[in-house]
Order: C-alpha cells, then sequence, then structure tokens
C-alpha cells in the first residue's frame, strides 16, 4: 500500500510538470518576449552595419531581416485578453487600440522585406533599414513601456 502510495504521488508530481511546461509553452508574454528578443538580436547585427560600424556583410542583413519579418509577423498574435497581466512591457494602448498595433507590426514585416529586396549593397540596404528602424521606434513608442 505504501508503493502505491508513493507512486500516485509520484504521478501527481510528473503530472504537475507536465502542465506547467504546458503553460509556459503557452505563455504570451514568453512568447512575445522571444520573438521580439529575436528581433533585438537581429538588430545588434543590422544597426552596426548601418551605422559603418561594421563592414556590411549582405549574407548577414539577410539572416537578420529574415528573422526580423518572420518574428514581426508572429508577434501581434501572441495578446491575447488578459495578458497584460504580468512582467510584460505591453502598454494598455496595444488591447485598446489592437487594429493599430497590427498595422504597425504590419508595417515593420512590410519594411523589413522592402529591406531583404535592398540588400545588394550598403548603399541601397542602409535606405530602407533606415526606414525599418523607424517603425521599430514608432512602435516603441506608442505600444511598449519606457525602460
Amino acid at each position: 500500500m505504501h508503493f502505491l502510495a508513493k507512486s500516485a504521488a509520484l504521478a501527481m508530481v510528473i503530472l504537475g510538470c507536465a502542465s506547467v511546461s504546458v503553460v509556459a509553452a503557452d505563455d504570451p508574454i514568453k512568447t512575445r518576449q522571444d520573438l521580439m528578443g529575436g528581433i533585438g538580436k537581429a538588430m545588434k547585427v543590422l544597426v552596426p552595419m548601418a551605422q559603418g560600424k561594421t563592414a556590411y556583410d549582405a549574407a548577414k542583413a539577410t539572416d537578420a531581416l529574415n528573422a526580423v519579418a518572420t518574428n514581426i509577423a508572429d508577434f501581434p498574435n501572441h495578446f491575447p485578453a488578459g495578458s497584460d497581466q504580468g512582467k510584460t512591457d505591453a502598454m494598455p494602448a496595444i488591447w485598446e487600440k489592437m487594429d493599430d498595433f497590427k498595422a504597425h507590426a504590419t508595417s515593420l514585416e512590410t519594411d523589413a522585406k522592402a529591406a531583404l529586396a535592398a540588400t545588394a549593397s550598403l548603399d541601397t540596404f542602409k535606405p530602407a533599414f533606415m526606414k525599418m528602424a523607424g517603425n521599430c521606434k514608432s512602435c516603441h513608442e506608442a505600444y511598449r513601456k519606457p525602460s
């Protein structure tokens, strides 16, 4: 009988862990942070190239811009009602003006794809990247808590 009680307790712990990992995998705040973290990582590659602080590398720019376009396309899908609570930098305005917020994301995706088409040289990349970066800034100003 003691063995059965221990087995049942172990099963509850295992099931409890499984449910925690399901919640973690379905955590919209974490998902948003991961997606934006990927964009931030890409920007750490792109900004120094645009500023002339590192050599322009079309292949690296392409990889980084693909990450921006892919991540921002999924980003607005992770703002369900109630996900404004918890450790998040998302401002309440997102849920109040969801259509505008999604338009910002679509604009960034469009500009990232335009920058992808302009990776032939630094001269073509830089203006396209600057337009894209402007979208990042305007969205952060409207929808991200100041850091």
